[in-house]
């Protein structure tokens, strides 16, 4: 005897097709799963390379501010002795120079000059930076705590450019240079108060090449002059 029609239509799935079902279904969901893995590592990596490179614009922008506000001031440390207006360390790893001209920097009765070291700690991997509010301190606890301004740096290696030699390694050069006359403009103004300090030691530009882990090396070229 056949069995009905209607029998045949509402027999259902078989256990293996019911199997199978559940396999595409958890197949499906482990794909939107990865899907979605996938999609959040990648944003959690885009964060931290934007906060990389935003970190990294903050402090070459902060380096780049500082040299074009250099002056050829001469530094006076707390424990004597003269520093040029603009002097690398000489193990390479402190670039040091007077600037001037920073608004919100100065104190409100100072002069508007100040000394800034930017060091380079190679164990740690840090850029690192603080200031002196006046080119003349009369005690180290006038310098400002050093802040970290750039992290994952593996090298720092400056030179600079002099009429005749050019280009040289540091930022010296063996030639006598004269102290210039004081301009119509610097002879009321702050220069004015330290004109026994003014020296044209400067040359004619600074390039600062900062070496950045998994970047390669990052130049900033500023005409002095």
């Amino acid at each position: 005897m056949r069995p009905a029609q209607h029998d045949i239509g509402e027999r259902g799935l078989t256990l293996i097709e019911l199997v199978a079902a559940m396999a595409i279904f958890a197949l499906v969901a482990v794909m939107g799963l990865q899907a979605l893995t996938g999609s959040l590592r990648m944003r959690d990596r885009l964060d931290g390379m934007a906060a990389e490179v935003g970190d990294l614009g903050v402090g070459l922008a902060l380096l780049r501010n500082d040299l074009s506000a250099l002056l050829p001031l001469l530094f006076h440390p707390p424990g004597g002795g003269v520093r040029s207006a603009l002097a690398l360390s000489a193990d390479g790893r402190t670039l040091s120079f007077s600037i001037g001209g920073q608004a919100g920097l100065p104190p409100e009765d100072g002069l508007g000059l100040h000394r800034v070291e930017w060091r380079f700690d190679p164990t740690r991997q840090q850029l690192l930076r603080r200031s002196w509010p006046v080119p003349n301190p009369a005690s180290g606890a006038a310098a400002s705590p050093e802040v970290v301004r750039l992290s994952s740096v593996t090298g720092l290696s400056v030179r600079s450019y002099w009429p005749g030699p050019g280009w040289l390694p540091g930022t010296e050069s063996n030639q006598p240079r004269s102290a210039p006359e004081l301009g119509p403009g610097d002879r009321d103004g702050p220069l004015a108060q330290v004109a026994s300090s003014y020296s044209d030691t400067l040359p004619e530009a600074v390039e600062v090449t900062l070496e950045i882990a998994g970047r390669g090396p990052v130049r900033l070229l500023e005409a002095v002059r």
